[in-house]
C-alpha cells in the first residue's frame, strides 16, 4: 500500500508518486531512452534525452535487440495508423450502492484501490463488481450491459476482518467453464477464496445469482495445504479464455516474494506454479503496477516498483518482464530470459529488468497501473515530483509536489515518459484505459479523465473531462475486460463522505 508515515506494515497511507533518478521530469517534458544497441541485446546504460522540459538523474537501463525487436515477439507497431483524434463521450451514471464501507484506512477506501484487479469486469453482456457493505459483508453485484439494473446478494458468513485498505475484494473469471473466482480481505493473512459453480457467467441469465451459487471461504488452492501471508492478489483470464492465473504477493512490505497458480476450466483445478519474484533474500518486496496481457495477444507483461522497507519513501526504480508461456519463463526488456517460475527467480540483481531509475526519496507510488495495445507498446502509469523538486525523504510531503506521467516502452524495446502536467491527489492513483484505436486514457483521481493520441505517439496529454471533480474519493476502478471488446469505459468509484459507489459509463474513440 502507499501513502503517508504509518509505522510498520505497508508504510505511506495520505501519499505517493514517482521520482525518476535523482529528479524526476519537468512538467511537460517528455524524456526518451534509447537503450543498447540495435543487432545486440541492450546492455545498460541508456542515455537520456529531454523534449520540452529537462532530465536530471531519470536514467533508463536496458535496450533493444537485433532488428530493433525485443526477442520473444513483441507485437510490432509504431504510431497507430489513422491518427484518430481522442475523444470521450459521458453516456450514463448510476447509483450501485447506497451502503458501501465507509472506513477510511491509509488515505482511502477498501471499495477503491488501485490494485484491485479487479473490481469490476464483464464477460459476454453483463458485468460484474464486487464490494464491503456497511455490513463489513462482501456483496455481489451484476447487471446485463449496456443498461440493466444492478442485482446484488451478499456473504453474510463472512465478516471484514481489519479496517485495513489492503483487505480489498478481487475478481476473476474463467470463461473455460463459466466460473466466477472471489478473493478477499488480505494483509498478510491466510488466503480468503471462493468460487462460483459452473456456468455462472457463460449462462447469466440461468444462472441462480446467489451466495448459494458459491463455495465456502477457503484457505487453499491446491489440496489442503493453506495459501499463508498473502496480499494483493490478482486474477488475470488467460488469452484462450480456458485458464486463468492468480498471483499475489507472499510475505510482508519490505520482504516479500510474487506467487503464481493457473485455475484450468477443463480440470476445475488449480495448479501451483510456483514463486517467479524473489525479495525476502534481499530483505525487499515487488510492488506490481499490474500484471496483464497485449490486447489481442498472448504475451504477458509485468511491471513494478522495488521497495526496501515498509516506508514508501523507500520505493525505487521502473522494472519490467515478459512472459510468452502465460507465466512460466520470464523475459527481461531485451529478451534474455530472468526466470523460470518455481526454479529461478527474478531478484534485485537480476540483469536489464530495471528500465528506469527512479532513486528512493523522490515518492514513487506503488502499484498505479499498466496497460498494453494491440502493437504490444506497454504503458505505465506513474506519479512523482518534477525534476526541479529536491528529494524528499517525507513522504507525505513528496505527494504534495507530485504530478502524473507515462511511461511507455515501443516495439523496439525503447522506453519514453512523457509528462502530462496533472497534480496528484492526496494518496490516490489512476488508471488508463486503451482504445481500439490505440489512444490512451488516464482516469486519475477526483475524476479527471485525460488522454494522448498513438499518432502523436503520447506527447501531449489534454485534459477532455473533469465536470465531475471533486465528488469522488479514493482510487477510481475500471473495466478493462470491457475495452477489450467495444469503446466503452465502466469507472467505479466511491463518492466522497458518503457510502454511496457510483457506476459510469463513458465512449472512448
Amino acid at each position: 500500500m502507499t501513502g503517508g508515515s504509518s509505522s510498520g506494515g505497508e508504510t505511506g497511507a495520505t501519499s505517493a508518486a514517482a521520482g525518476a533518478g535523482t529528479g524526476g521530469i519537468a512538467a511537460g517534458g517528455v524524456s526518451t531512452v534509447t537503450g543498447g544497441v540495435s543487432g545486440g541485446a541492450g546492455s545498460g546504460g541508456a542515455t537520456a534525452t529531454s523534449v520540452g522540459g529537462q532530465t536530471r538523474g531519470g536514467t533508463a537501463i536496458g535496450g533493444t535487440t537485433a532488428g530493433g525487436t525485443a526477442t520473444g515477439g513483441t507485437a510490432t507497431g509504431g504510431s497507430s495508423s489513422g491518427g484518430t483524434t481522442p475523444g470521450i463521450t459521458k453516456d450514463s451514471e448510476v447509483l450501485l450502492t447506497n451502503a458501501g464501507l465507509m472506513i477510511v484506512s491509509y488515505g482511502g477506501y477498501l471499495n477503491g484501490e488501485s490494485f484491485q484487479q479487479d473490481g469490476i469486469v464483464s464477460y459476454s453482456g453483463y458485468q460484474y463488481a464486487a464490494f464491503w457493505n456497511s455490513s463489513r459483508h462482501v456483496v455481489m453485484a451484476r447487471r446485463a450491459l449496456p443498461s440493466g439494473a444492478w442485482s446484488t446478494f451478499e456473504f453474510t458468513d463472512y465478516s471484514l476482518s481489519a479496517d485495513d485498505a489492503h483487505n480489498t475484494v478481487s475478481i476473476g473469471i474463467c470463461p473455460g467453464d463459466g466460473t466466477l473466482h472471489l478473493s478477499f480481505d488480505h494483509h498478510s493473512n491466510n488466503l480468503h477464496y471462493r468460487k462460483s459453480v459452473a456456468g455462472i457467467v457463460t449462462n447469466p441469465a440461468t444462472a441462480t445469482w446467489a451466495a448459494s451459487s458459491f463455495s465456502a471461504t477457503t484457505s487453499n488452492l491446491v489440496g489442503s495445504t493453506t495459501v499463508a501471508l498473502v496480499t494483493y492478489p490478482r486474477f488475470v483470464t488467460e488469452p484462450d479464455g480456458n485458464k486463468m492465473l492468480f498471483e499475489a504477493r507472499i510475505g510482508t512490505s519490505g520482504s516479500g516474494d510474487e506467487y503464481l497458480w493457473e485455475y484450468d476450466g477443463a480440470t476445475h483445478a488449480w495448479t501451483s506454479l510456483g514463486m517467479y519474484v524473489y525479495g525476502t533474500g534481499d530483505s525487499i518486496n515487488a510492488y506490481p503496477h499490474g500484471l496483464s496481457y497485449t490486447r489481442g495477444g498472448a504475451r504477458l507483461h509485468m511491471s513494478w516498483c522495488w521497495r526496501e522497507t515498509p516506508d514508501a519513501s523507500t520505493n525505487h526504480d521502473l522494472l519490467y518482464i515478459y512472459s510468452d508461456d502465460h507465466g512460466r519463463t520470464w523475459k527481461n526488456n531485451a529478451g534474455a530470459t530472468v526466470a523460470s517460475t518455481g526454479s529461478s527467480y527474478v531478484t534485485k540483481n537480476s540483469s536489464g529488468i530495471r528500465v528506469w531509475t527512479i532513486n528512493q526519496n523522490r515518492g514513487l507510488i506503488n502499484q498505479e497501473h499498466m496497460v498494453v495495445d494491440s502493437t504490444g507498446r506497454v504503458h505505465v502509469l506513474l506519479s512523482h515530483m518534477p525534476d526541479a523538486q529536491a528529494d524528499d525523504a517525507n513522504f507525505t510531503s513528496a505527494r504534495t509536489k507530485s504530478q502524473f506521467i507515462d511511461y511507455w516502452r515501443n516495439a523496439s524495446g525503447t522506453w519514453v515518459r512523457s509528462a502530462m502536467g496533472l497534480p496528484v491527489v492526496a494518496s490516490f492513483r489512476g488508471k488508463l484505459a486503451i482504445s481500439s484505436s490505440n489512444n490512451v486514457y488516464a482516469i486519475l483521481p477526483d475524476l479527471r479523465i485525460a488522454a494522448a493520441s498513438a499518432a502523436s505517439s503520447f506527447a501531449t496529454w489534454t485534459v477532455l473531462d473533469s465536470a465531475d471533480s471533486g465528488r469522488f474519493f479514493s482510487d477510481p476502478l475500471i473495466d478493462t475486460a470491457r475495452l477489450l471488446t467495444e469503446d466503452k469505459l465502466t469507472v467505479f468509484y466511491p463518492q466522497k463522505n458518503s457510502s454511496n459507489i457510483t457506476v459510469l459509463d463513458y465512449a472512448l474513440k
